[in-house]
């Protein structure tokens, strides 16, 4: 599948939650816990999210017909996951990979992690690193297929995180 990644406007923030929302519904009818809050997200988690606007950190990803049908953050640092190791040189992370339910199941989400691992690689990035709900062990599975290491975990408000590595170089 040919996609394009595309950062995200501000004037785009309301597709972004929207997204999020979709995302977590789509949980739910799953039985999946994960994410519930993005129904009505509390003030902290709108205003991360404005964050990474602010910073350029959304991309949206695009099909070749030009329909938007996923979305991620990439970040250069991550000190509220990843504590002190979250500000380390040449490292990247990746959060809030979302697909459009109703794209769900067409290998989506994969190009989009396969396209990020490329891009990566040839920016010379040593290491991605990413957390996920640890209660979600498909998820779980589904990152350490893709050759993603865990290497601690991390709790929150919200759930405990297990933290993935992916040595790039």
């Amino acid at each position: 599948m040919e996609i394009k990644f595309i950062r995200a406007l501000n004037s785009e923030l309301g597709d972004a939650l929207h997204f999020f929302k979709l995302a977590s519904q789509s949980l739910a009818k799953k039985k999946v816990s994960q994410w519930s809050y993005w129904v009505d997200p509390p003030e902290e988690k709108i205003s991360w999210v404005i964050e990474g606007f602010d910073n350029g950190e959304f991309y949206f990803v695009y099909d070749s017909d030009g329909n938007k049908i996923a979305m991620f953050r990439l970040l250069k640092k991550d000190t509220l996951y990843w504590d002190e190791k979250g500000i380390e040189k040449n490292t990247r992370y990746i959060h809030s990979l979302v697909v459009v339910p109703s794209y769900s199941g067409q290998g989506i989400g994969k190009a989009v992690m396969l396209k990020i691992i490329d891009l990566l690689k040839q920016d010379k990035i040593e290491k991605l690193r990413l957390d996920c709900d640890g209660s979600n062990p498909r998820l779980c599975r589904y990152y350490e297929d893709y050759g993603f290491v865990k290497v601690g975990e991390k709790s929150t408000k919200y759930a405990v995180n297990n933290l993935y590595e992916m040595i790039l170089s």
